[in-house]
């Protein structure tokens, strides 16, 4: 098998707790990373498009840039 080497960002402290995972279960990231590209390409894992939307939704909700229904209809005079 040849293999391709994937360079990539990924916040630090996943990085961090998915390498202590992997290695108390024996792995490294590589091999975690290669069983996780194999299930999603086999469908046993389901990513959604969703999943990415929810992400962003709640780091808007962070960073303050959702408004509630009721403070949006009071400025729109509705």
């Amino acid at each position: 098998m040849t293999t391709s080497k994937i360079l990539f960002n990924m916040d630090t402290t996943l990085k961090k707790e998915l390498q202590k995972k992997a290695r108390k279960e024996g792995m490294n990231l590589s091999t975690v990373l290669n069983i996780t590209a194999r299930a999603y390409i086999a469908n046993r894992i389901y990513i959604s498009a969703s999943d990415r939307n929810f992400e962003q939704g709640m780091a808007d909700i962070r960073a303050g840039r959702i408004r509630p229904a009721e403070e949006v209809f009071k400025r729109l005079g509705i």
